[in-house]
């Protein structure tokens, strides 16, 4: 009887073992298939060519994903997503990468496109969308924008919320005599989001635009912002020029975005999508003969990422 129960003591130990090391396999290929903090890159530069080469571009980046423009104006019209949506996804799966976040045009919930796109974006399993922005017009006071933008945001977040996706606003730099981006100055970005739980609408939160319009107060526009984030743009930039008033892009880890910063801002937030926009080679569609000199672009720039996250 005790060597029977020995057996079995055995057999129902080495069971145990067995199954967690198939529960840490799985588990670690699970993580190596979507890793905690995956990497997108912004589709922009690659829009020229067709989803198969899209997918082997992305693949020799390095990177996890791409953020898809499917806007207006991008690789896939909202018109057509229904239809292109699953042939760009199944092309990049195919290289296994997929689509982590949807640069879109939409900015309000009743949009006549917004929810069917949302819905497509979600049926796709992408998981988060960008957002357009909002435009403060400088000649006008400028809180009732601010709140009458708010009131959008809140509709678009139960928007959001109920078909279960991420929506992600963009802090974005830059302004002209008569218009500027809402959410520039990190400030205005708290603002537009308070009471909304960011889990239906958080930040995008951009590490050149931050420095570039808060400057020297960017722990401060940092602290406002936080608890919004959702995800994290990696972009970097300098000033040049006889008078140091000139801006210039340039590879990230090379200008005034650092490591310190890039810590700064993920420490104490949850895994989130991290996006590379490469433009220090240029903002614009890269004609074919283009595309391996924004590969090599992009490869640098996520080798510098990949060496933050590692240290």
């Amino acid at each position: 009887m005790k060597n029977l129960l020995d057996r079995r003591m055995f057999c129902a130990s080495a069971g145990t073992a067995m199954y967690s090391a198939i529960a840490a396999n799985a588990a670690m290929a699970a993580q190596e298939k979507h890793p905690a903090w995956p990497i997108a890159i912004f589709e922009k530069v690659f829009e020229g060519l067709n989803y198969q080469e899209l997918a082997d571009a992305v693949a020799q980046t390095g990177a996890d994903g791409l953020e898809a423009t499917i806007r207006k104006g991008g690789h896939i019209e909202p018109a057509v997503a229904a239809d292109e949506v699953p042939k760009m996804s199944e092309a990049l799966n195919a290289r296994g990468k997929r689509i982590i976040i949807a640069a879109t045009s939409i900015s309000r919930a009743d949009d006549p496109q917004a929810e069917s796109v949302l819905k497509v974006l979600k049926a796709s399993g992408i998981t988060h969308y960008r957002m357009a922005h909002y435009q403060l017009k400088l000649d006008q006071p400028l809180l009732p924008q601010v709140r009458n933008y708010a009131a959008q945001a809140r509709e678009l977040a139960a928007l959001n919320a109920e078909i279960g996706i991420q929506g992600l606003y963009q802090n974005h730099s830059g302004s002209s005599k008569q218009q500027g981006y809402l959410g520039a100055l990190g400030w205005d970005a708290a603002l537009l989001l308070e009471g909304i739980d960011p889990k239906a609408l958080g930040l995008a939160f951009d590490t050149r635009h931050l420095i570039k319009d808060s400057g020297s107060s960017w722990h401060t526009a940092l602290a406002a912002c936080k608890p919004h984030i959702r995800s994290i743009y990696l972009k970097d930039g300098t000033w040049t020029g006889p008078r140091g008033d000139q801006y210039k892009d340039v590879p990230l880890d090379t200008g005034f975005v650092n490591k310190g910063i890039f810590d700064q801002i993920r420490t104490g937030l949850e895994s989130m999508p991290l996006c590379i926009h490469m433009e220090w080679l240029g903002y614009r569609v890269f004609k074919k003969d283009e595309i391996p000199s924004a590969i090599d672009a992009h490869k640098k720039d996520i080798a510098a990422l990949r060496s933050w996250m590692r240290s």
